[in-house]
């Protein structure tokens, strides 16, 4: 990437972060907005998104990749890794060596999962405005020494930019509407785990590869993921739609 195209590529993220008082603001879409950018700007393999609930309890909300998703699962259920402990720290984790011994000792199954899905080292950012922390994002490299420090400040800077979306867009809600927010960025995973599920099963791709393209539907015609795999699970859209040359559709 030219230096100018990332010049501009980062203005319109800082810009597209800041932008969450419109109407139609979905969290779940706007976090894919911060994993895009992140993604293309930080140039790591993977970034996931986990929040933290009225009551303290981790969620898993967006990833970038279906693998990334699975990892943000598995920290959840594993109640080890990065995340929780940036949210119990309210800073920055890593970035850490998923090969050294101490990694395996300090998150031993959350380590043996991430490098099974071929990441070499992993860091945590918080989404954090002053001592308010309300969730973390998973930076994923596969690479050992992948995750330079200047990509990780940038990094931070753009999960304080979200933070900060997220925390003025909230203002704006009453607390029924807050919790609304969550219910709902939880529903939109379903949709898209569904629509996952139905590209998988009628193209014959890995998950992996339906995510990706489901993704880029979205970017391609500047909408949002979730109305994309919306359509999808509704038949509004139709699963050849997606398809290439290459794969080999089921018809029942």
């Amino acid at each position: 990437m030219a230096q100018w195209e990332r010049d501009e590529r980062l203005a319109r993220a800082f810009l597209e972060l800041a932008d969450t008082l419109t109407q139609g603001f979905y969290l779940i879409d706007f976090l894919h907005v911060l994993t895009d950018h992140m993604l293309e700007l930080l140039d790591v393999s993977a970034i996931g998104v986990i929040l933290v609930d009225a009551r303290g309890q981790m969620l898993d909300v967006t990833a970038s990749t279906h693998t990334a998703h699975q990892l943000e699962e598995a920290q959840i259920e594993f109640d080890e890794g990065p995340s929780k402990d940036c949210c119990y720290r309210r800073d920055q984790v890593g970035p850490v060596d998923l090969n050294e011994p101490a990694t395996a000792e300090r998150w031993p199954r959350f380590t043996k999962a991430a490098r099974t899905a071929q990441f070499a080292t992993v860091a945590a950012l918080p989404l954090r405005l002053r001592d308010e922390v309300i969730g973390a994002v998973n930076v994923f490299h596969s690479q050992p020494t992948g995750l330079h420090p200047a990509s990780l400040r940038l990094g931070q800077a753009l999960a304080d930019a979200a933070t900060i979306g997220i925390l003025h867009q909230r203002l704006s809600q009453d607390q029924a509407e807050r919790i609304g927010q969550l219910q709902i960025a939880l529903n939109s995973r379903i949709i898209i785990e569904q629509a996952k599920g139905a590209l998988t099963a009628h193209l014959r791709i890995a998950p992996e590869v339906a995510f990706e393209r489901l993704r880029a539907h979205a970017r391609s015609n500047q909408t949002s993921l979730t109305r994309v795999c919306q359509h999808l699970v509704e038949g509004r859209l139709a699963a050849t739609t997606f398809a290439t040359p290459q794969d080999r559709p089921h018809h029942p």
